[in-house]
Protein backbone atom coordinates (compact mmCIF):
# COMPACT_ATOMS: atom_id res chain seq x y z
CA UNK A 1 0.00 0.00 0.00
CA UNK A 2 0.90 3.58 -0.55
CA UNK A 3 2.08 6.06 2.05
CA UNK A 4 -1.41 8.00 1.40
CA UNK A 5 -3.25 5.25 2.02
CA UNK A 6 -1.95 4.66 5.64
CA UNK A 7 -2.40 8.49 5.92
CA UNK A 8 -5.64 8.61 5.31
CA UNK A 9 -5.94 5.20 7.42
CA UNK A 10 -4.31 7.61 10.27
CA UNK A 11 -6.64 10.28 9.41
CA UNK A 12 -9.61 8.73 9.83
CA UNK A 13 -8.36 7.43 13.38
CA UNK A 14 -7.84 10.72 14.17
CA UNK A 15 -11.38 11.65 13.04
CA UNK A 16 -12.72 8.61 15.34
CA UNK A 17 -11.00 9.83 18.26
CA UNK A 18 -12.91 13.53 18.03
CA UNK A 19 -16.34 11.76 17.40
CA UNK A 20 -15.65 9.69 19.98
CA UNK A 21 -15.16 12.68 22.32
CA UNK A 22 -18.31 14.41 20.73
CA UNK A 23 -20.31 11.09 21.92
CA UNK A 24 -18.62 10.37 25.45
CA UNK A 25 -20.06 13.55 26.28
CA UNK A 26 -23.08 12.35 26.70
CA UNK A 27 -24.61 9.91 28.31
CA UNK A 28 -27.19 8.76 25.44
CA UNK A 29 -24.59 8.81 23.32
CA UNK A 30 -21.27 7.57 25.28
CA UNK A 31 -21.68 3.94 24.13
CA UNK A 32 -21.99 4.59 20.76
CA UNK A 33 -19.11 7.04 21.78
CA UNK A 34 -16.64 4.71 23.06
CA UNK A 35 -17.20 1.93 20.52
CA UNK A 36 -16.52 4.88 17.68
CA UNK A 37 -13.13 5.09 20.55
CA UNK A 38 -12.55 1.72 20.05
CA UNK A 39 -12.45 1.59 16.14
CA UNK A 40 -10.00 4.40 15.99
CA UNK A 41 -7.54 3.15 18.39
CA UNK A 42 -7.72 -0.20 16.05
CA UNK A 43 -7.32 1.93 12.89
CA UNK A 44 -4.04 3.64 14.76
CA UNK A 45 -2.85 -0.01 15.69
CA UNK A 46 -3.23 -1.34 12.55
CA UNK A 47 -1.45 1.55 10.47
CA UNK A 48 1.69 1.14 13.19
CA UNK A 49 1.85 -2.07 12.76
CA UNK A 50 1.53 -2.50 8.85
CA UNK A 51 3.08 0.77 7.62
CA UNK A 52 5.97 0.48 6.01
CA UNK A 53 8.44 3.18 5.99
CA UNK A 54 9.60 3.81 2.53
CA UNK A 55 12.18 6.06 3.76
CA UNK A 56 13.87 3.55 6.23
CA UNK A 57 14.89 -0.20 6.16
CA UNK A 58 13.66 -0.61 10.40
CA UNK A 59 11.04 -3.33 10.18
CA UNK A 60 8.52 -3.93 13.41
CA UNK A 61 10.98 -5.52 15.27
CA UNK A 62 9.76 -7.53 18.72
CA UNK A 63 6.14 -8.23 17.22
CA UNK A 64 6.04 -11.57 19.65
CA UNK A 65 6.44 -9.14 22.67
CA UNK A 66 4.00 -6.58 21.58
CA UNK A 67 1.45 -8.73 21.03
CA UNK A 68 2.11 -10.49 24.25
CA UNK A 69 1.94 -7.49 26.14
CA UNK A 70 -1.62 -6.65 24.21
CA UNK A 71 -2.99 -10.32 25.17
CA UNK A 72 -1.61 -9.14 28.81
CA UNK A 73 -3.38 -6.42 29.13
CA UNK A 74 -6.84 -7.64 27.27
CA UNK A 75 -6.95 -10.74 30.00
CA UNK A 76 -6.33 -8.20 32.99
CA UNK A 77 -7.65 -5.29 31.43
CA UNK A 78 -11.62 -6.56 29.81
CA UNK A 79 -12.43 -8.34 32.99
CA UNK A 80 -11.74 -5.30 35.31
CA UNK A 81 -13.39 -2.66 33.52
CA UNK A 82 -16.54 -5.48 33.16
CA UNK A 83 -16.78 -6.26 37.00
CA UNK A 84 -16.12 -2.77 38.69
CA UNK A 85 -18.61 -1.30 40.29
CA UNK A 86 -19.76 2.04 39.20
CA UNK A 87 -18.73 3.34 42.23
CA UNK A 88 -14.92 2.32 42.02
CA UNK A 89 -15.18 3.26 38.46
CA UNK A 90 -12.98 6.30 39.06
CA UNK A 91 -10.18 3.79 40.71
CA UNK A 92 -10.05 1.82 38.00
CA UNK A 93 -9.61 4.58 35.90
CA UNK A 94 -6.45 5.75 37.91
CA UNK A 95 -5.07 2.76 37.73
CA UNK A 96 -5.38 2.09 33.66
CA UNK A 97 -4.08 6.07 33.49
CA UNK A 98 -1.03 5.08 36.00
CA UNK A 99 -0.29 2.08 34.04
CA UNK A 100 -0.26 3.98 30.26
CA UNK A 101 2.24 6.61 32.23
CA UNK A 102 4.59 4.01 33.12
CA UNK A 103 3.95 2.06 30.15
CA UNK A 104 5.03 5.39 28.26
CA UNK A 105 8.26 5.73 30.13
CA UNK A 106 9.16 2.10 30.03
CA UNK A 107 8.35 2.63 25.66
CA UNK A 108 10.75 5.45 26.06
CA UNK A 109 13.64 3.77 27.79
CA UNK A 110 13.68 0.95 25.17
CA UNK A 111 13.07 3.02 22.07
CA UNK A 112 15.93 5.03 23.40
CA UNK A 113 18.60 1.95 23.83
CA UNK A 114 17.51 0.81 20.58
CA UNK A 115 19.00 3.90 19.25
CA UNK A 116 21.96 3.69 21.43
CA UNK A 117 24.71 6.15 20.23
CA UNK A 118 22.82 7.29 17.08
CA UNK A 119 20.43 9.01 19.31
CA UNK A 120 20.20 12.95 18.21
CA UNK A 121 19.43 15.54 20.77
CA UNK A 122 16.03 16.18 19.93
CA UNK A 123 15.49 12.33 20.58
CA UNK A 124 17.24 12.42 23.61
CA UNK A 125 14.98 15.50 24.93
CA UNK A 126 12.26 13.93 23.69
CA UNK A 127 12.77 10.96 25.37
CA UNK A 128 13.45 12.79 29.04
CA UNK A 129 10.87 14.29 28.47
CA UNK A 130 8.45 11.69 28.36
CA UNK A 131 9.82 9.71 31.18
CA UNK A 132 9.27 12.39 33.33
CA UNK A 133 5.67 13.07 32.56
CA UNK A 134 5.20 9.00 32.43
CA UNK A 135 6.08 8.77 35.85
CA UNK A 136 4.26 11.59 37.16
CA UNK A 137 1.58 10.19 35.87
CA UNK A 138 2.08 6.75 37.12
CA UNK A 139 2.95 8.40 40.33
CA UNK A 140 0.43 10.10 40.58
CA UNK A 141 -2.61 8.22 39.29
CA UNK A 142 -1.22 5.34 41.98
CA UNK A 143 -1.38 8.22 44.67
CA UNK A 144 -5.04 8.88 43.19
CA UNK A 145 -5.89 5.03 43.53
CA UNK A 146 -4.92 4.86 47.05
CA UNK A 147 -6.96 7.95 48.00
CA UNK A 148 -10.00 7.27 46.40
CA UNK A 149 -9.58 3.29 47.51
CA UNK A 150 -8.79 4.95 51.17
CA UNK A 151 -5.76 2.87 51.11
CA UNK A 152 -3.85 6.04 52.10
CA UNK A 153 -5.07 8.89 54.20
CA UNK A 154 -7.38 11.17 52.11
CA UNK A 155 -6.34 14.32 54.24
CA UNK A 156 -3.55 16.27 52.67
CA UNK A 157 -0.55 15.27 53.59
CA UNK A 158 1.49 18.25 54.59
CA UNK A 159 4.97 18.25 56.16
CA UNK A 160 7.48 20.37 57.47
CA UNK A 161 9.94 22.23 54.50
CA UNK A 162 7.08 20.51 52.13
CA UNK A 163 7.30 23.49 49.73
CA UNK A 164 11.45 23.70 49.85
CA UNK A 165 11.41 19.29 49.29
CA UNK A 166 9.00 19.92 46.10
CA UNK A 167 10.94 22.47 44.39
CA UNK A 168 14.41 20.54 44.90
CA UNK A 169 12.99 17.76 43.47
CA UNK A 170 11.65 19.71 40.58
CA UNK A 171 15.19 21.41 40.55
CA UNK A 172 16.72 18.17 40.44
CA UNK A 173 14.55 15.81 38.14
CA UNK A 174 15.26 18.81 35.05
CA UNK A 175 19.05 19.16 36.07
CA UNK A 176 19.35 15.55 35.49
CA UNK A 177 17.18 15.63 32.22
CA UNK A 178 19.36 18.46 31.21
CA UNK A 179 22.49 16.59 32.29
CA UNK A 180 21.21 13.62 30.45
CA UNK A 181 20.11 15.71 26.90
CA UNK A 182 24.39 16.72 27.38
CA UNK A 183 25.70 13.86 28.03
CA UNK A 184 23.42 11.36 25.61
CA UNK A 185 22.91 13.80 22.56
CA UNK A 186 24.54 14.52 19.30
CA UNK A 187 23.13 15.80 17.42
CA UNK A 188 20.17 18.08 16.97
Amino acid sequence: MSRTIYDLIGLAAGIAFILALKGLSHPKTARRGNLIGAFGAGLATLVVFFYANPDSSLPLNNLGWILGAMAIGLVIGVPAARKVQMTQMPQLVALFNGVGGGAAALVAIVEYLNLGDQATTAEVVFTVFTVIVGCVSFSGSIITFMKLQELMTTRPVVFPAGRFVIAATLVSVLGVGGWVVNALGTTP
